[in-house]
C-alpha cells in the first residue's frame, strides 16, 4: 500500500532528535494509529532506519526509558550505513546476494594494478616515475576504488569514459584516462573471476531490494529518520518509505527559515550550490519525493534560544548574501543577543592549549549532576590529545572512533617486527621491539627485561653490529669485558648477564630468521605475510600474557591478518621494505573500538555520529580550513572538467555534508565553538563557517563570545602554571675527602680547572655516560684513528724515517683506520681526508727529525705529588730528544687548539704538566730531562700548522714549574672538606653542554646570567 504524497517531518537541530523522535514515536505522531507508549509488544512490529549503529543503540536506550514497565521489545532497528553511509545491513531482505568483495582484497589487487602501470610507464631507463613506493601506490590504489564507488553510488556507466577526447587535457590527465580504461577492463574481469561484486553494488542491489519489499509487502510502521539521503540509492529507499501507507521519513535539522528564492537557488539546474548544508535535504525532495518545503511538518518547536534562524542566514547562500544587510531588520538585536548568548569561543594558541581548554570545559559540564558535554571535530589528532588530556582528571569518556589498529599496542607490535627485520636487527628498531610491553620471545617480563638490558650495553650501543641474526649473535659471542676500560659500564658485565644475551639473541634469531631471509629480491605478498605472522607469533605470545585492555585490538589484527592472507593472492610482489613500509597503511583503516560506556556523561564523536546525539555542552573543535571542512582534494585519476563531463558531483558537496554536521552541532543549549591560531607552528584559516558567524553577530557580540572562551583558556593556564619557586643554586657537592680521587690524568686536570662537577660525577659518584644506540664514528673516532696512525709509525720509526715514509704511514693508517670501514660513508670522508694529510705530514717529520736525536710516542708516565698522596697520569702524543739538549713535548690537535694565553693562565696545563713529569722521570724510557718546546700541531684538511703553547714572556721549564705548583695548590684545596665541586666554574665556552650538565641541571641554575667567577 502506498500514498500519492510522501509523509515528511524533519526535527529542528536545536531539539534533542532521538529523544524527540521517541515521543513521537510512542504517542503515535509518526505513523497514523501506532501509538505502542502502554504497549511494550507492539513497538516489536516497527521498523526503524537511522543513519549510524551508534544512534540505533542510543534510541532503544531512549524507547526504554520512556515505558513504563522499562522493559519493551524494541522495533527492528537497522542502521542505513556507518561512516558516510557506506555500509548497509539487509541481507534478509536479499535472497541471493552475490558477496561483496572483501575490502582488503580489493586494495592488494587496485594496488597490484596500479604498480604493473607504474613499471609500464617506467620501462627500463626510468624515465617516467609514477606512484613510487608502497605509499604512492596504496593512496592510488584507495583512489580508484572511491572512484568505482562512487560511479557506481551515482550510477555513471563505465563507458562515459570513452567520451572523454584524449589531447583536450593535460598530459597526466591523458596517462590517467588510459589507465581507468584498462582498469574498466581489469576490474570486472577480477570480480568475475572471484564470483564477487563491489560492496557498494551489492550495498545498491540491497538497498533495491529493500525498498521493492517495502512496497509489495510492508510489514508494520517502518520510519526512516536521521538520514539526508546523499547516496542515489539511499534516497530512493527514503523515497520509498516515505510513500507507505505506514511509513514516515523524519529528516534531521530541515532549515524552514531560509527564505524561498534562496532555497529554490539551492538546486537550480543551471548554478546548484553543492556546498550548502541545506543542499542535501533540498535535492532529496526536489528529485526524489518531487514535492516542496512546505510539505515537510516539523515534530517539535525549535529551542528558545533560537539559534536555527540565525544560523540559516549565517550560511545562506553565497548568491543571497547581499540580505546581510538587512539582517538586523528581519531578526533583531534582541534575538541575536539570545542567540548568542550561551555560545563561547575558544580562539587558542596551537593545539595543545587548545585540547586542554577543551578538556576542562567537558570537565566542567560534570559538575552539575545529571550533565552531559561532547567533543565534536573530524581531527583525530585533536581528538586523541582531548582524551589524554582528560585522564588527568580520572573521568570516563566515550571515544565512538577508537584508534586505527596500526597506532594500537598489537598494531604498533606488529609494525615494529616488521621494521627491525627490514632494517636487519639494526640496534634502534631492535631495541624499540624488545621495549614494548607485547615482546616476550618465549620469556616472563621481567627476565625479558634483565637480558634486553645486558643485549643494549653489550651490543646495541656504540657502533651497529654486523647486519642480520648470525651478526647480532656473532656481536654476542664475541663479547670481552676485558676489552673495554675498567671505568666503562661493559667491563663490569658479569657471565650470568653475558649468557641472558646470549640466549635472547638465540631466540631472536630462532623467531625472525625465516623473515630476515626474504630481505633480498622480490617475493609474494603471501609468503612476506606468512613469515611475518609467524615472526610476530614467536616474538610474543598470548599464554605469555599481554594487558587486557589489548584484547580487542588484538582480535582485530588477527581478523586484518586473515583478510590480508585471503588477498594476497592479487597483491602485487614486494620487498621486505616495501612491505614495512606498507604495513602501517593496511593496518591504518581498521578502527579498534572500544566497548559504549552506557553511563558515560562524557563523549568524543565524529560529525556524522554526532548528527543525532543531544547533550547540554557541545564543543565544536578544529574549526579551520582544511579541517573542517576538510580541504577539497583533487582526484587524482579525473580533473574537475572530466568529473563534470561523466555527471559526477562536485567535489564541494563534501563541504555541504560538513556544513550541515557543523549546523546540527550548533543546535546544543550550550555551544562551545573552538579553533587554534596556529598548527604545526603555522598560522592557520578559521573555518569559513565560523568566519560567516561572526560575519552575521556583530564585532561586539563575537567579542564577548571569545571572553567567554577566554575563561577555558585561563583555566588551563591555571592547570599548568607552576608555584612560584626560586632559581636554584650552582651545585656544588662536597663528598667525604677519603672519597675524592686520588689519581688523575693530564687531560683531566683542565676538566678539574673548568669544570669540577664534572670530575666529581666521573670519579666520586662513578657515573659514566652510555653510548647512543647505533651511534655512528663523529669527530673522536676520527682522531683517535689518526693519533693511533701517526703514534704506531714515530713507534716504529723512532731514530729514522724509512725510505718511503709515505707508504708506511699509509699503511699504518689503514690498520688504524679499518673500525671505521663498517660505516663506508664517514670511512670514504675521512680516508681521502688523511691520504691529503699524509704528504704534508711527512714533509713535516723531515723537517722535525733534523733536530731530533730520538722520538718517543704514545708513551704513559706517572707521577706522585701533594706527599704522594695523589698521582699524576698521562700518555703524551710525541716527545722528542732535541739534538740540542731539552726536551720537545707536542701533542696532535684535530679539533680546537688552546692558546698560549690560556696556557699560561694555567687552564690548559696538559704540555706544561707533561713538561714537569718529563722533568721528574715519569715517563718509562725517557731518561729525566727539561722541556725546551712545548708545541701543539693542528692536523687540518687543507694545512699542518704548529702553535706553541709558551708565551714569548716565558720558558717551557719555567711554564711547567708553575704549572705544577698551581696543580699541587689545585690538589690542597680540594683536600679541604669544605670544598665543593662546583658546575661550570670556569668553562671555555658558553652553552657548552657535557656529560653531566643534565645532572648538574646547568639549564635552571644558569637562567640569569650568572657570570663566571
Amino acid at each position: 500500500m502506498s500514498r500519492p504524497d510522501p509523509n515528511l517531518l524533519t526535527i529542528p537541530a536545536s531539539a534533542p532528535f532521538l529523544a524527540v523522535l521517541a515521543d513521537a514515536l510512542l504517542d503515535g505522531r509518526l505513523v497514523e494509529g501506532f501509538a505502542p507508549r502502554h504497549d511494550p509488544f507492539a513497538l516489536a512490529s516497527a521498523t526503524v532506519f537511522l543513519p549510524t549503529r551508534r544512534a540505533g543503540r542510543l534510541l532503544a536506550e531512549a524507547l526504554r526509558a520512556r515505558m513504563e514497565s522499562g522493559v519493551t521489545l524494541l522495533p527492528r532497528i537497522v542502521p542505513l550505513g556507518d561512516v558516510d553511509e557506506d555500509s548497509l545491513a539487509f541481507a534478509e531482505s536479499f535472497t541471493d546476494p552475490p558477496r561483496a568483495v572483501p575490502g582488503m582484497t580489493r586494495r592488494l589487487a587496485l594496488a597490484s594494478l596500479v604498480r604493473r602501470w607504474r613499471r609500464l610507464l617506467a620501462g627500463d631507463d626510468g624515465r617516467v616515475a609514477v606512484a613510487a613506493g608502497p605509499g604512492a601506490e596504496f593512496a592510488l590504489a584507495d583512489a580508484l576504488a572511491h572512484l568505482i564507488d562512487e560511479m557506481a553510488a551515482q550510477q555513471v556507466p563505465w563507458e562515459k569514459l570513452d567520451t572523454l577526447v584524449p589531447g583536450q587535457h593535460d598530459l597526466y590527465w591523458d596517462m590517467a584516462l588510459d589507465f581507468l580504461k584498462i582498469a574498466r577492463e581489469f576490474w570486472p574481469a577480477l570480480l568475475d573471476e572471484l564470483g564477487a561484486v563491489d560492496a557498494s553494488v551489492r550495498r545498491d542491489r540491497l538497498i533495491a531490494a529493500e525498498a521493492e519489499r517495502l512496497r509489495a509487502a510492508p510489514a508494520g510502521p517502518v520510519i526512516a529518520a536521521g538520514s539526508t539521503g546523499s547516496m542515489p540509492a539511499t534516497a530512493r529507499l527514503l523515497a520509498a518509505v516515505a510513500h507507505l501507507t505506514d511509513g514516515c521519513v523524519v529528516l534531521p535539522g530541515l532549515d524552514t527559515d531560509l527564505d524561498a528564492r534562496s532555497w529554490d537557488h539551492l538546486t537550480d539546474d543551471e548554478a546548484p550550490a553543492p556546498s550548502h548544508p541545506q543542499y542535501g535535504l533540498a535535492l532529496l525532495l526536489k528529485a526524489h519525493m518531487r514535492v516542496g518545503r512546505d510539505a515537510v511538518r516539523s515534530l517539535a518547536p525549535p529551542a528558545p534560544h533560537g539559534r536555527e534562524r540565525l544560523l540559516s542566514e549565517a550560511l545562506r547562500p553565497v548568491a543571497s548574501t547581499e540580505a546581510w544587510a538587512s539582517l538586523a531588520e528581519r531578526l533583531g538585536a534582541a534575538e541575536i543577543d539570545a542567540a548568542l548568548a550561551e555560545v563561547s569561543v575558544i580562539e587558542a594558541d596551537d593545539a595543545r592549549e587548545e585540547a586542554l581548554a577543551i578538556a576542562v570545559a567537558l570537565r566542567e559540564a560534570l559538575e552539575e549532576p545529571g550533565r552531559s558535554a561532547a567533543l565534536v571535530t573530524p581531527d583525530r589528532d585533536l581528538a586523541r590529545r582531548v582524551a589524554a588530556e582528560l585522564l588527568r582528571f580520572e573521568v570516563a569518556i566515550d571515544d565512538s572512533a577508537g584508534e586505527p589498529l596500526s597506532e594500537s599496542a598489537p598494531g604498533r607490535f606488529a609494525r615494529l617486527v616488521a621494521d627491525a627485520c627490514d632494517a636487519e636487527l639494526a640496534p634502534v628498531p631492535l631495541s624499540a621491539l624488545l621495549r614494548h610491553p607485547l615482546a616476550r620471545f618465549g620469556l616472563e617480563r621481567g627476565a625479558l627485561d634483565q637480558a634486553a638490558d645486558a643485549l643494549e650495553l653489550m651490543v646495541l650501543r656504540g657502533p651497529r653490529p654486523e647486519a642480520g641474526a648470525d651478526g647480532l649473535v656473532r656481536a654476542v659471542a664475541g663479547f670481552s669485558p676485558g676489552l673495554h676500560h675498567s671505568s666503562d659500564p661493559r667491563a663490569a658485565i658479569d657471565t650470568d648477564r653475558q649468557a641472558l644475551a646470549a640466549g635472547l639473541a638465540e631466540r631472536i634469531a630462532r623467531a625472525f630468521g625465516p623473515l630476515l631471509a626474504l630481505g633480498a629480491g622480490e617475493h609474494p605478498f603471501a609468503t612476506l605475510l606468512e613469515a611475518h605472522r609467524a615472526a610476530v607469533a614467536a616474538a610474543w605470545s598470548a599464554e605469555d600474557g599481554g594487558a587486557a585492555e589489548d584484547a580487542i585490538a588484538l582480535a582485530e589484527l588477527s581478523k586484518t591478518f586473515e583478510a590480508m592472507a585471503e588477498g594476497a593472492s592479487e597483491a602485487p610482489v614486494m620487498r621486505l621494505a616495501d612491505y614495512a613500509a606498507a604495513l602501517p597503511l593496511l593496518l591504518a583503516d581498521r578502527p579498534v573500538r572500544p566497548p559504549l560506556l552506557p553511563g558515560a556523561r562524557l563523549r568524543i564523536l565524529g560529525p556524522l555520529e554526532a548528527r543525532l546525539v543531544s547533550v547540554d555542552r557541545m564543543v565544536l573543535a578544529g574549526l579551520v580550513e582544511g579541517t573542517w571542512p576538510s580541504a577539497v582534494r583533487t582526484d587524482p585519476w579525473l580533473s574537475r572538467p572530466m568529473r563534470a563531463a561523466l555527471g559526477l558531483e562536485a567535489p564541494e558537496r563534501r563541504i555541504g555534508l560538513s556544513a550541515h554536521d557543523f549546523a546540527q552541532g550548533c543546535g546544543a543549549p550550550e555551544l562551545i565553538l573552538s579553533h587554534p591560531r596556529k598548527l604545526g607552528g603555522a598560522p592557520t584559516v578559521p573555518s569559513r563557517f565560523l568566519q560567516r558567524l561572526e560575519a552575521v553577530s556583530g564585532e561586539a557580540r563575537w567579542k564577548m563570545a571569545k571572553l567567554r572562551g577566554d575563561r577555558f583558556r585561563r583555566l588551563a593556564a591555571l592547570i599548568e602554571e607552576a608555584p612560584a619557586a626560586s632559581r636554584i643554586a650552582r651545585p656544588e657537592p662536597a663528598p667525604p675527602v677519603e672519597l675524592r680521587p686520588k689519581r688523575l690524568s693530564v687531560t683531566e686536570i683542565e676538566t678539574w680547572l673548568r669544570d669540577p662537577y664534572t670530575i666529581y660525577a666521573r670519579h666520586v659518584l662513578r657515573l659514566r655516560p652510555l653510548d647512543m644506540l647505533d651511534e655512528a664514528p663523529g669527530a673522536a673516532e676520527r682522531g683517535s684513528a689518526i693519533h693511533d696512525a701517526l703514534g704506531a709509525f714515530a713507534q716504529a720509526f723512532p731514530e729514522a724515517l724509512p725510505a718511503e715514509p709515505e707508504a708506511g704511514l699509509l699503511a699504518f693508517g689503514r690498520e688504524a683506520f679499518r673500525e671505521l670501514e663498517a660505516f663506508p660513508a664517514e670511512y670514504a670522508l675521512w680516508w681521502a681526508r688523511f691520504e691529503r694529510l699524509v704528504p704534508r705530514y711527512i714533509g713535516w717529520e723531515r723537517a722535525r727529525r733534523a733536530d731530533t736525536r730520538r722520538v718517543f710516542a704514545e708513551l704513559g708516565g706517572r707521577m706522585a705529588l701533594a706527599g704522594g698522596r695523589f698521582a699524576l697520569t698521562g700518555r703524551a702524543d710525541r716527545i722528542e730528544q732535541l739534538r740540542e739538549g731539552g726536551l720537545a713535548i707536542i701533542d696532535f690537535k684535530t679539533g680546537a687548539v688552546p692558546t698560549a694565553k690560556q696556557t699560561a693562565a694555567h687552564y690548559s696545563p696538559q704540555l706544561p704538566l707533561e713538561a714537569a713529569m718529563a722533568a721528574a722521570g715519569g715517563f718509562r724510557d725517557l731518561p729525566a730531562e727539561g722541556a725546551a718546546a712545548l708545541t701543539y700541531v693542528r692536523l687540518g684538511t687543507s694545512e699542518l700548522k704548529e702553535v706553541g703553547a709558551v708565551d714569548r714572556d716565558e720558558t717551557a721549564f719555567g711554564l711547567a714549574a708553575s704549572t705544577l705548583e698551581r696543580l699541587e695548590q689545585l690538589i690542597a684545596t680540594f683536600e679541604d672538606p669544605s670544598r665543593g665541586y662546583a658546575s661550570l666554574a670556569r668553562p671555555m665556552f658558553r652553552g657548552r653542554f657535557g656529560d653531566y650538565d643534565h645532572l648538574a641541571r646547568v639549564k635552571e641554575w644558569s637562567t640569569g646570567g650568572e657570570g663566571e667567577e
